[in-house]
């Protein structure tokens, strides 16, 4: 039996776009974990889990955490509605929601220019900075799961360590997986990688630019939205 070991180039080429938007979630959830009182814009789950610990712990509630669960339902809802809407339009579809992210984004860098939303976390200034990235992200992954023959995971990291992990195991171990090991090590490390990279860009930005530090992942988001929706054809992704 003959096993192929040629990398598997559609799989590298469909994973690029989301390892970008990765990079972009990652700037995003450190940006605002750090400058607005510990919210998750991303990884949006994980404010369940502080809300859980505040209410055992009698801790007053931080208002945009507990607005960002319905707010992510609410955009995912809507681009449900956009791609059912524009159905085997998928070109549409994608420039509509990561259009919608980079606006979204934009919107909160140019709210982050009207104070000091960091000294005020519950203030209506940072609830609607926070509120702004939360939906970008809505957008982001709701694109993911709409578009792409594969729904990838660019916030929560887990599967995707999981994922490259065993696939990387498997490579070293052999045992006549290369080939399946290859295409899983491809589609899950450079989600991590990216993820990981743009937390700790995102810390970085937090650290020079403070409260503006929003402008960053807004940025990253109009330069992948204006690389990705006048390109012809329809991505292999």
């Amino acid at each position: 039996m003959i096993v192929t070991t040629v990398a598997p180039t559609a799989e590298r080429t469909a994973v690029r776009l989301p390892a970008a938007l990765s990079f972009i979630a990652g700037v995003t959830d450190v940006t605002s974990w750090l400058l607005l009182g510990g919210l998750f814009t991303a990884h949006i789950t994980g404010n369940l889990v502080v809300l859980a610990a505040d209410a055992v712990t009698g801790t007053p509630p931080h208002l945009a955490a507990v607005l960002a669960l319905p707010a992510f339902v609410v955009v995912t809802v809507a681009a449900t509605w956009v791609a059912r809407t524009f159905g085997t339009h998928r070109a549409r579809t994608r420039r509509t929601l990561l259009g919608a992210q980079a606006v979204l984004l934009l919107a909160a860098a140019v709210l982050s220019f009207a104070g000091r939303a960091s000294a005020q976390p519950d203030g209506a200034l940072a609830v609607s900075i926070g509120l702004c990235a939360v939906c970008a992200m809505a957008a982001q992954n709701a694109y993911l799961h709409l578009v792409p023959a594969k729904a990838y995971s660019t916030a929560v990291m887990t599967g995707n360590l999981v994922a490259a992990t065993i696939a990387g195991a498997d490579l070293l171990l052999g045992r006549g997986m290369t080939a399946g090991a290859r295409e899983r090590w491809t589609g899950s490390w450079p989600l991590l990688a990216g993820f990981v990279g743009g937390c700790l860009v995102g810390a970085a930005a937090s650290t020079l630019f403070g409260d503006h530090a929003a402008i960053v992942p807004a940025v990253l988001a109009a330069a992948l939205f204006c690389a990705t929706a006048f390109r012809r054809g329809e991505p292999t992704d």
